[in-house]
């Protein structure tokens, strides 16, 4: 257990999952790349759809088996598709008041979240003007350099909303480590794979920072 916890595991999402021991983590939450062709460091985000959905059905499989219950951050645009691969998860529905950035005739407000059906406290699922990236100006987050960035506010509600203080949570796609920040936060012990070594040192950069902010409040 030592080995895995609280340490961000620099490699593919999948391969370091398969590595992993049947049922270690408590909870899983995850914002995998939505194959739109973003800029990430040393990741190709436009891979052909059918290998695209195949490699999501894959890394559920691996989630599932590690862990005892997962919520997933999924691309809009093949929301249905991958709600298929999990029917027993649960829709939220993440909004906001300001326009943001605007494509198309369509005004995007709204992104949706696949969680468990059974939150360990009241939880609505209905989230009322959350911090999403896409809110341009309105964005009030601290921004690294990462095209995929996840919203803090939104992470920290689902760690809060699924896990309880000193459980396990995983992120198989840690990025810039928004998901370790916020179980650092919440006092939950964490898991992180992430495939770019220059996001891991963001992401290590942050989590001191986190830590060294705790150490000065007590």
């Amino acid at each position: 257990m030592k080995d895995w916890i609280n340490k961000i595991h620099c490699g593919d999402a999948l391969s370091v999952l398969k590595e992993m021991p049947d049922h270690l983590v408590d909870f899983c939450f995850y914002d995998p790349p939505y194959n739109v062709g973003k800029q990430y460091e040393n990741y190709s985000d436009n891979l052909p759809e059918d290998e695209y959905l195949k490699w999501m059905k894959n890394i559920i499989t691996e989630v599932r088996r590690i862990s005892n219950t997962f919520a997933i951050y999924p691309p809009k645009i093949h929301l249905r598709k991958i709600w298929n691969m999990c029917p027993e998860l649960h829709l939220i529905i993440c909004a906001w008041s300001p326009e943001g950035a605007i494509r198309g005739k369509y005004v995007h407000q709204y992104i949706p979240i696949l969680a468990p059906k059974e939150p360990l406290k009241r939880t609505k699922d209905h989230w009322w003007n959350v911090q999403v990236p896409g809110l341009g100006y309105f964005y009030r987050e601290e921004k690294f350099g990462n095209p995929g960035q996840t919203s803090l506010d939104i992470t920290t509600r689902i760690i809060d909303a699924f896990t309880l203080e000193g459980q396990i949570a995983l992120d198989c796609f840690m990025g810039i480590g928004t998901t370790a920040v916020a179980c650092e936060r919440l006092k939950r012990n964490w898991i992180g794979i992430e495939i770019s070594p220059e996001y891991c040192k963001i992401a290590e950069t942050r989590i001191k920072k986190e830590r060294d902010q705790f150490k000065l409040a007590l």
